[in-house]
């Protein structure tokens, strides 16, 4: 299972990956020898492969992919094909991720579920959609420009997934990516111990002031990109 800050699932990149291993071995070359003839940087796509911080949270950049699939049209074959739902189920979106970290109310003619192939216990998860305008603020100039993007015309818009309860002890997801309930409302943070409180953080290991104290959370565990 591929995690994101320790706790986030996410699938598309899972398909990726599988997209990657699969060309390769239809071409019976290594992931090294794929990258080299692709004109991309072996490091690249092993790191993200692996994991390797600085890589595998974000991805492969669009540059990257652009050069996958113009040297090996199938590429873009194998990730834009849909998977197949052998099972599916509605997954509930409740709320919209905004830049400021707050989350807020459905608005009008957004859809309030998605459709999601069945995994166990999924009836019992909701998720909030994040803003596709979200990295226009939440991503620096240096992030952007290792991976080759200019995060002014960075547009994603994801779900993120989380269970229906809160959970018993908030100590056990300290650090964790979490939906919370907050002195200052409803967030979407990293869980920090402040003191004798607990309160959230941005991903630049800021404070989020607004948010204020946390009173319950419940930890994010997949996300699924649109």
């Amino acid at each position: 299972m591929n995690e994101i800050n320790a706790n986030v699932f996410d699938m598309e990149k899972e398909q990726l990956k599988a997209a990657l291993k699969g060309l390769a071995k239809s071409r019976n070359v290594s992931l090294s020898d794929l990258a080299v003839e692709a004109g991309v940087a072996p490091s690249t796509i092993t790191g993200f492969i692996n994991d390797v911080p600085g890589r595998g949270h974000y991805g492969l950049s669009a540059k990257t992919q652009g050069k996958l699939t113009d040297k090996f049209p199938e590429f873009k074959e194998l990730i834009d094909k849909p998977p197949v739902l052998a099972q599916s189920v509605q997954v509930p979106v409740i709320g919209v991720w905004g830049a400021d970290y707050r989350v807020t109310g459905l608005e009008l003619g957004m859809s309030n579920n998605f459709l999601s192939d069945y995994s166990t216990n999924i009836h019992l998860y909701s998720s909030v959609l994040r803003t596709e305008s979200f990295f226009v603020k939440n991503f620096s100039d240096k992030m952007a420009k290792s991976l080759s993007m200019d995060r002014n015309k960075i547009r994603e818009l994801r779900y993120y997934l989380f269970k229906n309860t809160y959970n018993d002890d908030i100590n056990t997801i300290l650090g964790k990516q979490a939906y919370a309930s907050c002195d200052g409302g409803t967030y979407i943070g990293f869980l920090v111990k402040k003191g004798l409180n607990i309160v959230l953080y941005n991903f630049f290991g800021e404070q989020v002031k607004s948010a204020g104290n946390v009173k319950q959370a419940s930890a994010i565990e997949w996300t699924r990109q649109i």
